[in-house]
């Protein structure tokens, strides 16, 4: 889980401060303190930059220990590693249940019915359900925004998938998208809510009003949405 955290840290700059884990971000404007939803560990943000100085550390490592007393306060004991999902267990995709079974040998992993085939050999089973559920995920998205920014007379602009620890998803200035793929384990007005939320983006790069009015009338259950991710959304970020 460490490694998963290091993944944005740049060439350069140290993997852990004062004893922080540190993770770089294009996105962050300044340094930042933040909980791990998935670990419940403390993380130290920083913005991108384009060399890592002796200056810059010892300014890191004062931000650290200014925070010790908050670092106290929100850190969590180690989280238990979820146990991985098996033949025989229940996923929920946009609402709807399924049972997840294994078969053997070659062939496509695959939604069938009620149930979700996954191929290949079991010691393969979890990596092979996670490359479907992307898939899927991706198809379902990328035809949600499509259709959305239609309604808008936007034109089309690259979606992509990744695995954010706490972001659904993103739009950039460019109008690239960017979505959590976990969204498909998510109710579908959750899901759609979140592309309606980035959809309105292309046209309000904040969260004004005329932003929400805008992105409310793209999706039919904003509010109801909201809530869910409020209450549930940390818990699906764990499978």
């Amino acid at each position: 889980m460490i490694l998963d955290l290091l993944k944005g840290v740049q060439s350069g700059t140290p993997q852990t401060i004062a004893g922080v884990p540190v993770k770089v971000s294009a996105r962050a404007k300044r340094m930042a303190l933040r909980q791990d939803s998935r670990t419940g560990q403390i993380v130290l943000t920083l913005p991108q930059r384009k060399t890592w100085t002796a200056k810059a550390e010892a300014a890191a490592k004062g931000f650290v220990e200014a925070n010790r007393a908050w670092i106290a306060r929100h850190s969590a004991p180690a989280r238990a590693v979820a146990k991985p999902l098996a033949p025989g267990d229940r996923l929920s995709l946009l609402g709807r249940d399924y049972i997840l079974a294994h078969q053997a040998g070659r062939g496509v992993s695959r939604l069938e019915g009620e149930r979700i085939i996954v191929t290949g050999q079991a010691d393969h089973f979890p990596r092979r359900l996670r490359d479907l559920l992307k898939r899927e995920a991706e198809k379902i998205l990328s035809q949600r925004t499509h259709d959305k920014a239609a309604q808008l007379g936007l034109p089309p602009r690259a979606v992509r998938l990744r695995d954010p620890a706490t972001r659904w998803g993103s739009c950039g200035p460019d109008g690239r998208i960017m979505y959590s793929w976990r969204l498909i384990l998510t109710p579908d007005f959750v899901l759609d809510y979140v592309v309606a939320h980035e959809v309105a983006h292309r046209v309000h790069m904040d969260h004004s009003r005329a932003f929400w009015r805008l992105c409310l009338s793209l999706t039919a259950r904003g509010a109801e949405a909201r809530a869910w991710l409020k209450q549930h959304g940390s818990s699906v970020m764990k499978l």
